[in-house]
């Protein structure tokens, strides 16, 4: 996975968040669109710089919101860093209804744009 912009962790955060391709901040997101937040281990203002992470794990699931109306369907991408950048996750997540799914990997990036893309390997099988 590629960060190909630089994120701005807030004063008193953990994470960043991007939706619509760019980086907005929590309070801007739009629940039943799919957004993505991004973790770190350590708190405070700061800049990530652009780096390509390693997919080491993803995990997609359902949770209630409010039964029987809401769910959060997410994907949390677990990630690792060669540098030592101190990466967690990203989850991306959106609200939805009972009749709706999880979103595909193309969805969620075209929820990311060109901010964050996926690569995938092209080693011979």
């Amino acid at each position: 996975m590629s960060l190909n912009n630089s994120l701005t962790i807030p004063r008193s955060d953990t994470h960043a968040v991007v939706q619509f391709g760019k980086e907005i901040k929590d309070r801007d997101k739009q629940e039943y669109e799919i957004n993505c937040r991004v973790d770190f281990k350590d708190f405070g203002t700061r800049t990530i710089q652009p780096e390509d992470f390693i997919i080491t794990r993803t995990e997609d699931g359902q949770n209630w919101v409010s039964h029987p109306s809401i769910l959060r369907f997410y994907t949390e991408i677990y990630l690792s860093s060669n540098i030592g950048t101190d990466i967690i996750k990203m989850v991306c997540q959106q609200y939805g209804g009972p009749i709706d799914r999880n979103f595909t990997v193309a969805e969620m990036q075209a929820a990311l744009g060109d901010f964050i893309t996926f690569k995938y390997s092209t080693a011979n099988k």
